[in-house]
């Protein structure tokens, strides 16, 4: 069997990076993974959300209203009532709701690359779509991912441009949301682009398309949920979760010595030191990607920075020992960590993660 190498080359600054990472640690630029790894998460998904989720038709639910800057309250309430549900194309500032998941068409316009190195080719421009996701329903988590987005531009396929650094792929658990961009290298001259969303690449061929008019602004924005969970554990906490025991170990902010290792302005890194135990008679696995954080009910970005994270096979009544790394507000209130426990079930336990 073909071993994993430990590291690859980062296509960007040339240096070395961890073979799992995600984003390099040195220019923290994202890095591609390999399409079978998407591939099987995405199969994964298909039967989590065949099991957990509604299979509405995608339906119009609203306008954002400018009169009160976009913002909507957080919750698992939808914000307006169902208003044009045969609406097949949205512009900005339209809500919509596809079973559990909510949509909002936030912004568009041009998009501007400030690495030298990744300027789109000549006669082409970059262009991005802004956009808001929140879980409605009240279980079962929905993945939302950029690779569910396709765009044409006067009927051509244009390419993805993954390199921004607010992208909004994440996995939402009950009450949870996340903003980011989806960023297209389309030609100057194009007249009609189209960006295509597909909710269940395996249950459904259903798309969902999304007008793009150049520079637009809807204002909107999700109130911040500064409510923490009633069953949020804290450090020191021992907790039996199906067929582990989690010892909640430390959280802090976490400051790199590499210089190429920073925060986005206005954020800080904060990272928890967790123990597994395997209860069980089989072997469980543990990995930083079991590990879901959100800040005043938003998202935040996984950073795979340290040497220490979590990673390990456990055989029964085994131990490891690690940590987990996150990219938060700086002025966020309430920031908890969520460990998915049951993959199947959608179990998770969480952990108030914000610094004392």
């Amino acid at each position: 069997m073909k071993e994993t190498p430990e590291t690859k080359l980062c296509k960007h600054c040339k240096t070395q990076i961890p073979y799992a990472a995600k984003v390099c640690p040195n220019c923290r630029k994202r890095v591609k993974g390999g399409k079978g790894k998407w591939i099987v998460l995405a199969l994964i998904v298909a039967v989590i959300i065949a099991v957990v989720a509604t299979q509405d038709n995608p339906q119009k639910v609203g306008e954002v209203d400018s009169s009160t800057h976009g913002q909507t309250t957080p919750g698992n309430e939808s914000t307006t009532q169902p208003t044009s549900p045969e609406k097949t194309q949205y512009v900005v500032g339209d809500i919509l709701r596809d079973g559990d998941l909510e949509i909002v068409y936030i912004a568009s316009g041009d998009y501007v690359e400030e690495n030298q190195a990744l300027q789109p080719k000549e006669g082409e421009k970059y262009i991005f779509l802004q956009f808001a996701f929140a879980n409605r329903g009240e279980s079962g988590d929905i993945s939302i991912s950029s690779f569910s987005f396709d765009c044409y531009a006067d009927g051509y396929a244009a390419e993805t441009h993954y390199w921004n650094d607010q992208d909004f792929s994440a996995t939402l658990s009950p009450g949870r949301s996340t903003t980011g961009y989806i960023c297209f290298a389309v030609p100057e001259n194009a007249q009609k682009i189209e960006v295509e969303y597909t909710p269940n690449f395996f249950l459904s061929s259903e798309k969902i398309h999304f007008l793009f008019e150049g520079e637009k602004d809807s204002g909107f924005q999700y109130e911040p949920d500064t409510t923490p969970s009633q069953d949020a554990h804290q450090v020191g906490d021992v907790v039996e979760s199906d067929s582990m025991k989690i010892t909640y170990k430390g959280c802090e902010i976490y400051t790199s010595d590499n210089m190429f290792i920073k925060p986005k302005e206005g954020y800080q890194y904060i990272t928890c030191t967790f123990e597994f135990e395997n209860l069980s008679d089989a072997d469980q696995y543990i990995t930083v990607y079991d590990f879901d954080c959100y800040a005043d009910g938003l998202s935040c970005n996984g950073c795979y920075i340290r040497d220490d994270v979590l990673s390990a096979t456990l055989s029964s009544g085994r131990k490891t020992s690690g940590t987990v790394t996150f990219e938060v507000p700086v002025d966020a209130t309430v920031i908890e960590v969520e460990f998915l426990s049951n993959l199947w079930t959608g179990s998770r336990v969480i952990f108030n993660a914000k610094p004392q």
